[in-house]
């Protein structure tokens, strides 16, 4: 490995670390706000202002976009709008904890469903990261069905919609041009959102302040950055190296929920947390060694 190839590799995990502290510090921004405001309507505000953003700054780069491109932004946006709509319906039932935690639950989905792609066989580890984690979110609902409430079971819908988005914009990520993916695609989840907030009804006259604040900071850190990130980075490192990273969302989802929102966890939950996390980083246990070997051996 160039030591080229190795700087870019080092910044572009560096990047995706600071995409997965944003993602988790909004959950219990987005908590608060969807409890003032319709989901729906918000997510249009947050993926219309990322939109716009991105547009002024790279306008040229949408020049000439082609249908290929069109067509690929499409399917990522519904899988990004499947992602969203069911994490933030489900962030008016469950904590922001739990939604951080179960979300999660998509890195240990990614090498089971890759297989859907010749070659690609989930190893002893993902096998094993599956088999340590799905208990740690039966701990995490309290060892009841009773805990697992509507808003986990959408976040778990959530979490199988992430995966595929992972894995998708992967394949999509080095065929087409990064602004224009991420920019119709983001455009196209706003249209989504302020469609279903037209036939709801569901516009204000006005947002609170803690619905300004939210849209401003998820919309220029957690929506435009953050998928333009995740986009670029995809270029260079493959979904199971990205999950090691994307595995510290859930631990800043918890921390910030116990921080600014007071939130708290029984121990039985406690340990079902602490073994979802273990679930998901064995099962990138052994991509994560192989890249380390080969970085002390280059």
């Amino acid at each position: 490995m160039t030591s080229t190839s190795s700087r870019k590799q080092a910044v572009a995990l560096l990047a995706l670390l600071l995409v997965t502290a944003a993602w988790g510090s909004t959950f219990i921004l987005v908590k608060w706000t969807v409890a003032a405001v319709d989901v729906y309507y918000f997510l249009f505000l947050r993926f219309a202002a990322a939109a716009i953003l991105l547009a002024l700054i790279f306008s040229r780069r949408l020049a000439g976009v082609g249908w290929r491109t069109i067509r690929a932004s499409l399917i990522l946006s519904l899988l990004l709008f499947a992602t969203f709509s069911t994490q933030t319906e489900g962030l008016t039932i469950t904590t922001s904890s739990n939604s951080a935690l179960i979300t999660g639950m998509y890195m240990v989905l990614i090498p089971v469903f890759s297989l859907i792609y010749p070659g690609r066989r989930p190893g002893a580890m993902a096998i094993a990261g599956i088999a340590i984690a799905v208990p740690g979110l039966w701990l995490l609902t309290n060892f009841n069905a009773g805990g697992l409430n509507t808003g986990d079971l959408l976040t778990l819908v959530c979490a199988v919609a992430i995966a595929w988005h992972i894995i998708l914009t992967g394949r999509f990520a080095a065929r087409h041009d990064i602004v224009q993916l991420v920019v119709f695609q983001l455009l196209f989840v706003a249209l989504a959102s302020g469609s279903v907030a037209l036939i709801k009804g569901a516009i204000p006259s006005e947002l609170p302040p803690i619905g300004w604040l939210t849209v401003g900071i998820t919309a220029v850190f957690a929506t435009a950055m953050a998928f333009a990130i995740q986009t670029w980075a995809q270029r260079i490192i493959e979904p199971t190296r990205i999950g090691v990273i994307f595995a510290m969302e859930a631990v800043f989802g918890a921390l910030f929920g116990w921080w600014l929102g007071g939130e708290t966890m029984t121990p039985l939950a406690l340990a079902g947390a602490c073994l979802m996390v273990l679930g998901m980083m064995v099962s990138e246990m052994r991509p994560l060694a192989k890249y380390l070997i080969e970085k002390v051996a280059g």
